[in-house]
């Protein structure tokens, strides 16, 4: 029995679903949170750090590729403006000539 006076009998049934009126009282009591996280430590059947984990490296490899994109386009959005049409100049390897040189 913790200082509270609330027997592990209720805790029980609150976890349970039993006494719903304790949601308040454990809300606001250490003992009681400390009870319970006790009862709750590894009755988690599955491992979530692999899911977590493989969460994690798909949500950074989507960033760099997110990143990646935005480069080429900048890139591409750069080649147009110098080589496409309206430019003022030719790119270099035409100004060499056609090859029909004599």
């Amino acid at each position: 029995m913790r200082d509270c006076r609330t027997s592990d009998d209720r805790l029980f049934a609150f976890v349970d679903g039993i006494e719903p009126d304790l949601e308040t009282h454990v809300e606001t009591c250490d003992e009681c949170q400390e009870f319970l996280a006790e009862l709750w430590i590894g009755e988690l059947k599955t491992d979530l750090r692999t899911p977590v984990l493989r969460q994690i490296r798909f949500d950074e490899f989507l960033r760099e590729v997110g990143q990646l994109t935005i480069d080429v386009m900048g890139a591409m959005g750069k080649a147009i403006v110098e080589y496409g049409p309206g430019a003022d100049h030719e790119p270099d390897d035409m100004s060499a000539g056609n090859g029909n040189e004599e």
